[in-house]
């Protein structure tokens, strides 16, 4: 794959909050269960703990992130997804870009 196209599923896989936010708890963590990812995710969304949330909204999120955002960000190479496992891992490539590109963004704009 050319570097131009690489550059461009980066880009379009970090465009989407939520696969940010995936990236930066996965480079936190290393690997979850994709569940467990899910749970995180809807307790930073909702700014509450998973208790206080309603089991369908963490379904719904464990849904797209099944259908959509790990498939994105595994297809540019930042996560790994093992469907037999249901986990998910940071790649090298995921951890740097979230330490060198989503970390000191986040940190300008606070």
């Amino acid at each position: 794959m050319r570097d131009a196209q690489r550059r461009d599923q980066i880009f379009v896989a970090l465009a989407c909050e939520r696969r940010r936010v995936a990236l930066s708890l996965l480079s936190d963590h290393q690997e979850l269960t994709l569940p467990d990812l899910a749970d995180e995710i809807a307790e930073r969304e909702h700014r509450r703990s998973l208790t206080d949330i309603p089991p369908e909204t963490v379904r719904e999120l464990y849904l797209e992130l099944y259908h959509q955002h790990v498939p994105r960000l595994e297809g540019a190479d930042l996560i790994t997804y093992s469907q037999d496992q249901d986990r998910v891992a940071v790649t090298d490539l995921g951890r740097e870009v979230e330490r060198q590109l989503l970390t000191p963004v986040e940190s300008l704009l606070s």
